[in-house]
């Protein structure tokens, strides 16, 4: 049973390491299954450090999906289509 109501981690322009902090306490402190990494744009490239990091550390998770995909966004009256990554992380194994 999940304890944890929010899995995801969403990857913005601060130093990674935040990011990875987050997903480790996604798993060890809120005691979630799964962790999902979103990131949009540039930041696409930090979504994929940051679970490769993360997946070094805690040792026992893998990849259950990678999802890409783009999204159309209106900025000053001109749309665009932006990138998309969707990274989800599966605890492996029981927990102690």
């Amino acid at each position: 049973m999940d304890v944890c109501s929010d899995n995801t981690v969403y990857i913005g322009r601060k130093f990674f390491m935040r990011y990875v902090l987050a997903v480790l306490m996604k798993f060890n402190v809120f005691k979630c299954s799964t962790t999902v990494i979103k990131a949009r744009g540039n930041n696409i490239s930090r979504a994929v450090l940051v679970a490769e990091v993360s997946k070094d550390l805690i040792g026992s998770i893998n990849y259950s999906s990678v999802d890409i995909g783009s999204v159309s966004i209106e900025s000053s009256g001109i749309r665009r289509r932006v990138s998309t990554i969707k990274i989800v992380l599966s605890r492996v194994g029981k927990t102690t």
